[in-house]
């Protein structure tokens, strides 16, 4: 009975110290339970989103106008009252502990949900009110099926007195703000989507590997990249698409790119090659032209663009608006 006893009492120990380290991890302080929340407690996390968006205390007080001492007593405030710390601030810069991208995720529900409220008692008055943010994935603009302008322009007439927030950002950090909450929608290709996100098919992008041969030079084919001495390029983050198709290639060396403009300028030198959308190439002016890369023409694929939101995050009439808009303008 006593050995029995014993196993329980390391179990419990050793869930505990499970709990502990969970704890340190998240950066919470103590187990108990929050009560109740005062305006002075919605007031504090308002600020604390603001600080998260714009990555420190300094950056947001300066954006909206504010008194850095404020915001930083206000901060201060909300961890105390939440009994944890939200955010690490120091020499390697400003982040959100666990703890804190959870609190972002409830402060964030909780403005939803405030919106929602004046939202339904504006339409009451027949007045669609409140705030959308959009987030598209960089150089859409010359994708003549990406009709982002025509939507915006459907929704501004439709929803005059919504304040709309346009967000254009790389595949891979779009996708996390969209998982942050930082905006409510995305335009984005569905390969970059994480598994809690909801979306709809908008269109297709084609691309295809391309180089931009220096004067007096045959395009490399593909099987002669390394003996050329021709390299390729990378995207920095990893997935399905382009980037996953970029490192089947064999080449004499490889170079990191963020953005599509960043692949553009390697191969425009004239030593790589890339994966670049057809409609980009076709829409810029370059001092060397892009060719397709000779015997690349069965890596020629199709990217499929999407509106996505996450899916445990409550619709607004602004977003299903909005929703609708893209949804309608980019299927006909």
């Amino acid at each position: 009975m006593s050995v029995h006893r014993g196993s329980q009492k390391g179990e419990v120990g050793n869930r505990g110290c499970e709990t502990n380290n969970l704890e340190h991890k998240m950066g919470v302080r103590q187990t108990r339970l929050i009560g109740n929340l005062s305006e002075a407690d919605l007031k504090n996390m308002r600020i604390f989103r603001r600080v998260a968006d714009a990555g420190g205390v300094t950056a947001a007080a300066e954006l909206h106008g504010a008194e850095k001492s404020t915001y930083s007593r206000s901060l201060k405030a909300l961890e105390e009252r939440l009994d944890g710390a939200l955010c690490e601030r120091g020499p390697n810069g400003f982040r959100l502990t666990e703890y804190g991208r959870r609190v972002y995720s409830a402060a964030t529900s909780l403005e939803d949900a405030l919106g929602n409220v004046r939202t339904e008692i504006n339409g009451a008055r027949k007045r669609l009110t409140g705030a959308i943010s959009l987030g598209v994935a960089d150089n859409m603009l010359t994708n003549p099926a990406a009709k982002i302008s025509d939507a915006l322009e459907v929704f501004f007439q439709r929803a005059p007195a919504v304040s709309v927030s346009l967000s254009i950002l790389p595949p891979d950090q779009l996708a996390q703000a969209l998982a942050d909450r930082k905006v409510h929608l995305a335009v984005i290709g569905a390969t970059n989507l994480e598994p809690n996100m909801t979306a709809t098919r908008l269109f297709e992008e084609d691309y295809a590997l391309y180089c931009c041969p220096q004067p007096g030079q045959h395009p490399p084919h593909l099987n002669t990249l390394r003996s050329r001495g021709v390299g390729v390029v990378h995207r920095n983050f990893s997935g399905p698409g382009p980037s996953a198709d970029s490192r089947k290639i064999t080449a004499a060396w490889i170079v990191l790119a963020s953005g599509l403009e960043a692949v553009a300028t390697y191969i425009n030198t004239g030593r790589c090659v890339g994966f670049m959308p057809r409609h980009y190439v076709e829409g810029i002016r370059t001092r060397r032209p892009f060719v397709e890369v000779p015997g690349s023409e069965h890596l020629r694929r199709k990217t499929e663009f999407v509106v996505a939101q996450e899916t445990g995050r409550t619709k607004s009439h602004p977003m299903i608006l909005m929703s609708d808009i893209l949804k309608s303008t980019m299927q006909n």
